[in-house]
């Protein structure tokens, strides 16, 4: 897919301002503004608008602003550096997509997401990474915050308004910091949203980039079920079952008005996860009773782990569900 949104905001500037407002000018600009410099500051807060409030030096350069001038709006709270040479415009901190539109700014055109950024923002990732990850071509350098690469090519498509690397080097990049179930979560959550060809991930692994055996071995172990886990106490129980060589339960699954943790359909048996501080009060037991009656009036096994049972009593937890298992299935 063509990438229309930040390549589009890096070349061109928008040249009908006239008919714009310019937020936050009540207060008198730091030079004298003739209607040239009016237009042009126009223009540029529109263009900072449309990247999410970052703006690039060079953008306000060729919409008219000149260096001094660029200078003064620092001095006088205009303007706000996030990087050398981007700038936010009249607000001292970005959201998360001004953040990563102003280090794709500096790291010029051609640039894309990758690693765990690129995950993350593609949904892949559960968690947003600690610094921005990036492919650029040219010879900018990572800084605190922001790591770089610079491969020799960049694939790119577009998703929700920024570019993003590829699938394949997006999780080779990021291998080197995901460990091997971060890995199959990620893996998991692309073929759970259609994002997933194995194929063509194994020809990506048959090159021997980095990162090749560690997504290899993640994809020899793919567990598909994993992308279904709403959150890490869900994913560690499926992981359990699979250390202790039990049927991988489907996680969520709708049944009526209900979507239990766990289910193993079947067999006819379901296990509920009662999460750190959660079905402990009056409302919340009377709704798991009433669930759960409504699921073994049906014929189901309806088995209740705690957090502390999972993770401090795993070999009772794996002996409690394969014993469920091997009980003659009930009839509804």
């Amino acid at each position: 897919m063509a990438i229309r949104t930040l390549d589009r905001h890096i070349r061109v500037w928008i040249r009908d301002g006239s008919r714009s407002t310019i937020a936050g000018m009540e207060r008198a600009l730091p030079f004298e503004s003739g209607i040239r410099t009016k237009m042009a500051m126009r223009v540029a807060r529109r263009k900072a608008e449309e990247q999410s409030w970052a703006i690039a030096r060079w953008q306000m350069l060729a919409a008219g602003i000149t260096l001094s001038r660029i200078n003064r709006l620092v001095a006088a709270g205009w303007l706000y550096i996030q990087l050398p040479g981007v700038y936010s415009w009249g607000r001292p901190t970005l959201d998360e997509k001004g953040e990563h539109i102003a280090a794709l700014l500096f790291t010029g055109t051609g640039s894309a997401l990758t690693g765990l950024t690129g995950l993350w923002w593609e949904g892949l990732l559960p968690f947003r990474p600690a610094a921005i990850h990036i492919d650029a071509p040219g010879r900018s350098r990572s800084r605190p915050g922001l790591v770089i690469r610079h491969p020799s090519s960049i694939t790119r498509h577009e998703h929700r308004g920024l570019p993003v690397v590829d699938l394949a080097t997006a999780l080779l990049v990021a291998s080197e910091e995901l460990d091997h179930n971060g890995l199959r979560n990620a893996l998991a959550r692309a073929d759970f949203e259609d994002l997933l060809s194995l194929s063509s991930l194994q020809v990506s692994c048959a090159k021997g980039l980095k990162g090749s055996k560690a997504l290899r071995a993640a994809m020899d172990s793919h567990l598909p079920q994993l992308a279904r886990c709403v959150n890490d106490f869900e994913r560690d129980f499926v992981l359990l079952c699979e250390a202790h060589e039990l049927p991988i339960p489907d996680p969520n699954v709708r049944m009526g008005r209900y979507v239990p943790d766990m289910l193993w359909r079947e067999r006819k048996v379901i296990v509920e996860l009662d999460g750190k501080g959660a079905h402990t009060s009056a409302a919340q037991k009377r709704s798991d009773a009433t669930k759960q009656e409504w699921l073994e009036a049906r014929g189901y096994t309806v088995i209740r782990f705690t957090w502390g049972q999972v993770y401090l009593r795993r070999r009772f937890v794996a002996a409690t569900v394969r014993a469920a298992l091997a009980q003659p299935r009930k009839s509804s």
